[in-house]
């Protein structure tokens, strides 16, 4: 197992920086890191690090190494307790060496461009075959041709159709022809009379064929690298891939950098995954992680059937964001400030976290998760009647350069005393089915919810 990985000098990265992996344990997501951030913060520069520790014949050139860090490229790796240095053999120069004393991990990468000529030449290639041989891309965007020859051994393996087809949310029956002048091409039935050549795949479809060939035939003793796996899928096959990956990294470890919201998993973060914010302060690119303080955090909002949202997408959308949040009490404030500064001919130019942190005990625990991520403006907005937890917001947190106001009400909007009536409901007060609700007619009904709910699915 991939234990860590540093970096110093390559593109960005002008002082030296750390990514700790998720390790496997047996759970969902256990394995998985997943590297958020912004645009230009260092992601895909992190991810290439990786394929440079796999690639043979690695070299530097100029405009890849950083001039900050003495014109050197050095990237460290752990692994099985042993470590792995990729470094610069003279300062200003491309040539390289590796030095450790054990074989190189095994790394299967795949960058966010997946392309391949859609016209190739027969050649079978095993996994070990692709992953001992791979591409050695100095540009990214490069066509990786050799993928073709994956796509023969890939064609006569059931399973890999099973999990294309199971992310895909329905069967797409392909096969490898040949044209006139023997050059072969993936031909695929889209209906009885329709069929689409390589040429005329979608994007979307060509890039899942690469993540589910890394995917399908995983083993415990390699490390799968994936930049972008959401890129030209829609957000349903997104939830879907996400899925597979979690069952995978119950035993394999999977790095992805992602820009969407649906690919960062709380669940993979309760059990033992990784999160990792790459972005740049000013002197280069930082790599910041969670704890596990934020772990049980996030455990506590999984649980929040009152303010569900805490962590949900909107929320999550922050994690690709530069800096400058603002964490609110709750869904009203993020939906009425806009609303004040528009009565009061001010711009609606502040950005508030998702919908609300579900209560003004959270906003401190929001704060913390952002710290750990390497935010360095983070705001808090209290109602006048949380005048303690603002005082510790105050304490804990202006170190940091975090601000808080507090409003001069008690609320953003009045509101009516409540009496509501007791109602009996499906579950009891530990979330518990209720036994006189545990019948064939109630069963039959969500059933027929399941069944309707297959064309989505």
């Amino acid at each position: 197992m991939v234990e860590e990985i540093s970096c110093y000098g390559y593109r960005g990265f002008a002082k030296k920086q750390s990514l700790k992996l998720a390790i496997p344990n047996g759970k969902r997501g256990s394995g998985l890191t997943v590297l958020v951030g912004p645009n230009g913060g260092g992601k895909s520069t992190l991810v290439e690090c990786f394929s440079k520790i796999a690639a043979n014949d690695v070299s530097f050139t100029e405009g890849k190494r950083n001039k900050l860090a003495g014109d050197k490229v050095s990237i460290n790796i752990t692994y099985d307790g042993k470590n792995g240095l990729l470094e610069s053999v003279h300062e200003g120069g491309s040539e390289t060496t590796w030095k450790c004393d054990i074989v190189k991990p095994k790394i299967y990468h795949l960058p966010s461009r997946r392309v391949f000529n859609p016209y190739f030449g027969k050649n079978l290639w095993n996994r070990d075959t692709f992953m001992h041989n791979p591409e050695n891309v100095q540009f990214r965007g490069s066509q990786l041709n050799s993928f073709a020859y994956r796509l023969f051994d890939a064609n006569k393996n059931p399973d890999f159709n099973k999990l294309f087809w199971k992310i895909l949310g329905k069967e797409l029956p392909w096969t490898i022809d040949q044209d006139d002048s023997g050059q072969y091409y993936v031909k695929v039935k889209k209906s009885n009379t329709i069929y689409h050549n390589s040429d005329g795949l979608g994007e979307g479809i060509v890039s899942l064929l690469f993540i589910v060939d890394a995917l399908f035939e995983a083993k415990s003793d390699e490390l799968i690298v994936i930049d972008e796996p959401e890129l030209s899928l829609h957000p349903q096959l997104q939830i879907r891939l996400l899925n597979e990956i979690l069952e995978i990294t119950k035993n394999i470890q999977i790095v992805i950098s992602t820009h969407s919201a649906n690919m960062v998993s709380i669940e993979a973060a309760i059990n033992g995954g990784e999160i990792a914010r790459v972005f740049e302060n000013g002197n280069g690119s930082v790599i910041a992680s969670i704890d596990n303080t934020c772990r049980e955090y996030f455990k506590s909002y999984t649980n929040n059937i009152y303010n569900p949202h805490i962590l949900g997408n909107d929320a999550r959308s922050c994690f690709f964001a530069e800096d400058g949040f603002i964490i609110t009490e709750g869904q009203e404030d993020v939906l009425l400030i806009p609303k004040i500064l528009d009565q009061l001919g001010q711009p609606n130019s502040i950005a508030l976290f998702g919908f609300g942190a579900g209560g003004a005990s959270n906003i401190s625990q929001i704060a913390h998760i952002l710290h750990c991520l390497g935010f360095s403006y983070i705001g808090a907005l209290f109602d006048g009647d949380k005048k303690e937890e603002y005082d510790k917001f105050n304490h804990d947190f202006s170190k940091f350069g975090y601000k808080a106001w507090i409003i001069p009400a008690d609320d953003i909007r009045d509101k009516p005393a409540m009496h509501r009536e007791e109602k009996s409901g499906l579950l009891d007060n530990n979330n518990k089915l209720k036994p006189q609700y545990n019948n064939d007619e109630f069963k039959k009904m969500l059933l027929e919810m399941i069944d309707f709910s297959g064309h989505h699915n």
